[in-house]
């Protein structure tokens, strides 16, 4: 009876560290998204603002803009693989975060795009694309980020 009662003991207490483990994950997991997003936006704002300045060139601008946008792509693609509510520990609620942090992942990279065609021919258009992703990668940073 002993060893029943040290088995039920020692299951449900390593059910409450790993619950409480899979807590620290997710809420880690928020952290580094914050800092991406948020990086990622200043990121891309002062490779603009060197451009801007003459500290890079337009093809500097093009590669860096490169490198942002296929990252971005990247982690697009692993966490459309977490959209979805299953056995692996995801509440409706961290899905729905999933899901608008993939929103705002797509805005900034569509803002990358804007600038680095922007830098290669002064492009309204591509002025536009990119002014209005930022404006809206910002609303959807300060919304996941609880900003005012």
């Amino acid at each position: 009876m002993k060893l029943v009662a040290v088995l039920l003991f020692t299951f449900f207490g390593f059910s409450t560290v790993k619950a409480q483990c899979d807590a620290d994950v997710r809420e880690a997991f928020g952290g580094v998204a914050s800092i991406t997003i948020y990086n990622t936006y200043l990121t891309i704002g002062a490779i603009a603002d060197a451009h801007v300045n003459a500290v890079y060139d337009a093809d500097r601008v093009k590669e860096l803009m490169g490198e942002q946008t296929a990252m971005l792509q990247s982690v697009i693609d692993m966490l459309e693989k977490c959209k979805v509510a299953k056995s692996n520990g995801l509440s409706a609620d961290d899905v729905e975060y999933v899901k608008d942090l993939i929103a705002c992942l797509q805005s900034l990279k569509k803002e990358a795009q804007g600038l680095s065609d922007y830098v290669i021919d002064q492009n309204a258009d591509a002025q536009t694309r990119y002014n209005t992703n930022r404006d809206k990668a910002w609303d959807q940073i300060k919304a996941l980020m609880g900003l005012e």
